[in-house]
C-alpha cells in the first residue's frame, strides 16, 4: 500500500514549455489550452485514508470518520492522486509519458502526432494532425469536465505574444503588474534594471 506520506508529483519544466512553444510556431501548429474543472476532486483513492465528520454531516449509524473514495482539496496528496490519474487515462488513449520531463505526453498515429503538456489541472495541447487534436480533446472531456480556452494566450503566469515576425514573446508583464498592483507599488517609479549599472 502506497504512504500517505507521498505527496510529491511532477511539475512541467519551463524548458519543456518553451521547447513546445518553439515547436508550434516553428510547424506553424496550433496550441490550445484546456483547464480541468476542479482537477484535485477527479483524483481516486487508491490508498485508506479516512477523515473526521465534517461538523453538521448527519449518519444513520455510529460512525466517527469516513473513508475517502476520491481526494479533496486540503489532502496533502490530492494532486499526486489526481496527477496519477490523468496519466493512467491518457496512457489508455495511446499517450507516451516522456523521459526527459513527466508531464509531456506525446501519441503518434498514422505518422502525425499530438503533444500533450500538463501542469497541475491546465493541459495544452498542440500537433500535426487538427483531426487527431480534436479526437484528443474529445477523449479528454468525456473522461474529465474540461473547459476549452482554444488558442493558448496565457499560460503558468506567462503570456504568449505572436510577433509580426512569426516569432512568439513569453512575456510576464501582466505577472508583474498583479505582484505591483497587489503590493499597492502599481504607481513606483519604473526601472529598466533594479541594480545599479554604474558600479
Amino acid at each position: 500500500m502506497a504512504s500517505t506520506t507521498r505527496r510529491r508529483f511532477p511539475v512541467v519544466k519551463y524548458v519543456t514549455l518553451r521547447m513546445v512553444v518553439a515547436i508550434t510556431k516553428y510547424f506553424d501548429w496550433t496550441l490550445d489550452l484546456l483547464d480541468v474543472v476542479t482537477a484535485l476532486l477527479c483524483g481516486e483513492m487508491k490508498e485508506k485514508v479516512f477523515c473526521a465528520i465534517p461538523e453538521g454531516v448527519e449518519v444513520d449509524e455510529d460512525f466517527d470518520c469516513f473513508e475517502l473514495l476520491k481526494a479533496i482539496y486540503g489532502l496533502k496528496q490530492a494532486s499526486r492522486v489526481w496527477n496519477e490519474n490523468f496519466h493512467e487515462f491518457v496512457c489508455s488513449i495511446g499517450f507516451q509519458v516522456s523521459h526527459f520531463d513527466p508531464c509531456l505526453y506525446l501519441k503518434i498515429t498514422s505518422g502525425e502526432c499530438v503533444l500533450l503538456l500538463v501542469y497541475v489541472d491546465d493541459v495544452l495541447v498542440t500537433g500535426s494532425s487538427t483531426e487527431l487534436i480534436m479526437r484528443t480533446k474529445s477523449d479528454l472531456k468525456a473522461r474529465f469536465e474540461m473547459t476549452d480556452s482554444g488558442k493558448c494566450a496565457f499560460v503558468l503566469g506567462i503570456e504568449l505574444v505572436d510577433n509580426d515576425s512569426g516569432s512568439v514573446t513569453m512575456c510576464q508583464r501582466r505577472y508583474v503588474e498583479d505582484v505591483l498592483k497587489r503590493f499597492g507599488m502599481s504607481d513606483c517609479k519604473a526601472v529598466t534594471s533594479p541594480t545599479d549599472i554604474s558600479s
